[in-house]
């Protein structure tokens, strides 16, 4: 028999992130898979995708200009499940990963300086999740969305980056470039003090399960 899965997927280079995607297993009621296809092999992703009822595409050393044949195993991955409606999550470079795959912009933000901390997120109006929040999120990243990709609305926006998420108009399609499924070990190893980490779990955790409800609602809808 089988039964349908959450696939995380995960495009570490080097260290995988199984602290976040054990929180996201333990706040999901229902199956979750784990995908690394850079470290392990893109083959898993294959094997899941059409019992997927929902995806998460998380963050990665790499760049969504990198040429390297996994994630082109991730494109196609990607593409069944917009084909086929299920709700999509991309995380920082999962955000920028899910723009320019529908033709945004996608650059360096800062030259080429890597930044890392919290700050100070305004989710508006439009977010399809759940109300008007203002709160501190993680980040760690050099590249961003510059450019919004037709048919997706921004809504979330800080004084350090204008794009801060992005949804599809009419599918079930959201990108956060801070990480809301940051653990304690990810944000201890970006500097990013136990003080500040806790600063930041209200809005991560408020954003992250708004997500996991609408996967657990089956609702390809937005």
């Amino acid at each position: 028999m089988s039964f349908q899965n959450l696939m995380v997927i995960d495009p570490a280079i080097k260290t995988p992130e199984i602290e976040s995607y054990n929180e996201i297993s333990l706040r999901c009621n229902i199956n979750t898979t784990y995908h690394l296809p850079k470290i392990h092999s893109p083959n898993s992703m294959k094997k899941h995708i059409n019992n997927a009822c929902g995806i998460i595409l998380m963050g990665s050393a790499a760049s969504v200009h990198d040429s390297f044949h996994w994630l082109n195993n991730i494109k196609e991955i990607i593409e069944i499940g917009i084909k086929n409606r299920i709700p999509i999550l991309g995380i920082c470079f999962g955000h920028q990963f899910l723009a320019h795959l529908f033709g945004g912009t996608v650059d360096y933000l800062w030259n080429t300086t890597k930044k890392r901390g919290i700050r100070r997120i305004k989710i508006l109006e439009n977010n399809r999740l759940n109300n008007t929040q203002e709160d501190y999120l993680i980040y760690s990243h050099q590249e961003g969305v510059t450019k919004c990709p037709e048919n997706f609305d921004v809504f979330a926006t800080s004084s350090m980056v204008k794009i801060e998420a992005i949804v599809h108009k009419h599918l079930p399609i959201w990108g956060f470039q801070p990480h809301i499924e940051a653990s304690k070990t990810f944000a201890q190893r970006i500097g990013v003090s136990e003080k500040q980490f806790s600063k930041t779990q209200s809005l991560s955790v408020l954003l992250l399960e708004s997500f996991l409800n609408k996967v657990q609602d089956g609702s390809h809808e937005i």
